[in-house]
């Protein structure tokens, strides 16, 4: 939804196609840029990737275990089963894991990698910033949403009145405790570092950010208590 002079105005076609090809672009630099960096990648990529090294198979598909359960919880959550939503979050999740390997593949041929540990660092929470902006800015047209970031937004305003960073942090709760179980079990850790507590403790607020301050007169459809 658009609020100008006074007046909210619904987005048209070319609209939502055109601020979802943005946020799924930052969105993607941002995941990728994480990945290369090795500083700590977003909770729920952590997550996948303790479970990928505790069993020994690949982290797309844990990612992709992630998605199509959390797409299915999401209707239950939102009392409301659609079709259109759910196939939406699965084309977003392919989309997004496509693009995220091409940023990835891109900045590790470049030598991000091989930076030092104080030069990678503020990549890695310029990596985190920029996701959080794609979150704002998708999940304000909410239109096509990641099935975690639909999660978020249905948490933020069905459950906390509109507090984006309750609703973030309950979410990244979840797959911390994935990763808490994998390191029980084989008693190692990857994936986990600065950058998954920055995600962890301030992605929320970040999102909310971005809410007032990029793109401002894009907002959310349902605006329900504070930002």
């Amino acid at each position: 939804m658009y609020y100008i002079d006074g007046q909210f105005f619904q987005l048209g076609l070319k609209q939502k196609i055109s601020f979802f090809a943005i946020s799924l672009i930052i969105n993607s630099f941002g995941n990728g840029l994480s990945v290369a960096t090795a500083m700590g990648s977003a909770p729920w990529t952590a997550g996948a990737a303790n479970l990928a090294h505790l069993t020994g198979w690949q982290i797309g598909l844990f990612l992709a275990l992630f998605a199509t359960v959390i797409a299915f919880l999401n209707m239950l959550l939102a009392m409301n089963f659609n079709w259109p939503r759910l196939l939406g979050n699965v084309l977003f999740g392919l989309s997004f894991s496509l693009l995220v390997g091409v940023f990835s593949n891109f900045f590790i041929q470049i030598g991000v990698q091989t930076l030092p540990w104080w030069a990678r660092l503020p990549l890695d929470f310029f990596a985190i910033w920029n996701i959080g902006v794609a979150i704002s800015i998708y999940q304000r047209v909410n239109w096509i949403l990641h099935p975690l970031d639909d999660l978020t937004n249905i948490l933020r305003f069905d459950y906390f009145h509109g507090n984006a960073s309750k609703a973030q942090m309950s979410n990244f709760i979840v797959a911390i405790g994935i990763s808490a179980v994998a390191f029980l079990i084989s008693h190692q850790i990857v994936a986990l570092g600065l950058g998954t507590l920055v995600s962890f403790f301030f992605q929320g607020r970040n999102i909310a950010w971005a809410d007032r301050h990029l793109f401002k007169h894009l907002v959310h459809g349902d605006i329900r208590g504070e930002q």
